[in-house]
């Protein structure tokens, strides 16, 4: 298949799944915040682990990051912040339109309403009127899309593009979640107080996680076994382990259907992660730092998205002519 096509399959699905993602967040954290008896720092740790410090204080003042209305309204609504929830559905309607032949029709419908929904006065006044509700329309609508794509189009190249991206924006994001909390409490205490037990609790919610997580540790809700299983789970569909397998699995699904000289990179970049993770056990990633851990996680699934661009994306222009040519 054409590589920008290939491309954009790539990044409709993270984009996609960036905007459930924070939706849920968002979600996740106003509710917390509603309890007084919890009242903590709740809004600075989004704005950095979403990498929008530097422009968030630039436009409002490092006061801001512990203002709800603020982050929620940047997070939310702030059109030049690539981490927003509208510039990410925005993202995904334009890229979505570009490649409409390669997708099905009932992807474009789900994906335009949303758009039109978001840039409507009806959800401007739900978000005014009711934060949960309008979240959890925006997570709706974002499985409702990972359905539909399932479901109508082709499960051929394009598809297998679109579930790399998503599982690597989930890669990215459950570390970013995980680590929100880290950065707000860490296993500093042999038994979880009262605050810090509702806080990982908060985290399996923002990865949907609260269900699958108790079948996994029945009533150990303690950081160890939360970052455990959103860590290291191989079942829990955004666990980081979990989406680092799938990702070598379509990797190496693209790679039988073209040339086994193309992804070559991208495919040792997937192993050598999943080699280091899995060497792991969750008491030696706590001692060794899981700050350090989530950094680095989040930092090798970036350098493996620039490896699968030049690997995939950039290959036609990177290959020598005579290549080329024969």
């Amino acid at each position: 298949m054409i590589s920008r096509v290939a491309q954009n399959c790539f990044w409709l699905a993270r984009y996609t799944e960036r905007a459930e993602t924070y939706a849920r967040l968002l979600d996740v954290t106003a509710t917390l915040a509603l309890d007084g008896s919890l009242a903590t720092d709740q809004w600075r740790p989004l704005v950095i682990v979403s990498g929008e410090e530097e422009p968030f204080t630039k436009s409002f003042g490092v006061e801001a990051m512990s203002d709800e209305e603020v982050v929620l309204r940047y997070l939310t609504w702030n059109a030049d912040s690539p981490m927003s929830i509208y510039s990410s559905v925005r993202s995904a309607r334009e890229t979505m339109r570009t490649i409409r032949e390669t997708g099905s029709l009932e992807m474009w419908e789900t994906i335009n309403d949303l758009w039109l929904w978001l840039c409507s006065r009806s959800a401007q006044r739900m978000y005014d009127e009711d934060r949960h509700r309008f979240y959890l329309h925006l997570r709706e609508r974002g499985m409702l899309f990972e359905g539909v794509r399932h479901a109508t189009m082709l499960h051929e190249e394009a598809y297998e593009f679109m579930q790399i991206g998503a599982a690597l924006e989930r890669v990215s994001q459950t570390a970013r979640i995980l680590d929100v909390k880290y950065h707000s409490l860490g296993p500093d205490t042999e038994r979880e107080t009262p605050v810090e037990t509702a806080q990982w609790l908060a985290a399996l919610r923002s990865c949907s996680a609260v269900e699958p997580f108790f079948k996994r540790a029945a009533n150990e809700l303690e950081a160890r076994t939360v970052a455990g299983f959103l860590l290291f789970d191989p079942g829990f569909p955004r666990s980081i382990r979990h989406n680092l397998d799938r990702t070598a699995l379509r990797l190496e699904a693209v790679r039988l259907s073209s040339s086994p000289k193309i992804g070559a990179a991208s495919a040792r970049a997937v192993q050598d992660m999943l080699v280091r993770l899995n060497a792991l056990t969750i008491d030696e990633a706590i001692a060794e730092g899981m700050h350090e851990l989530l950094t680095w996680v989040i930092d090798a699934s970036a350098e493996l998205c620039h490896t699968i661009e030049d690997d995939f994306f950039e290959w036609e222009a990177n290959i020598a002519p005579a290549e080329a040519s024969g």
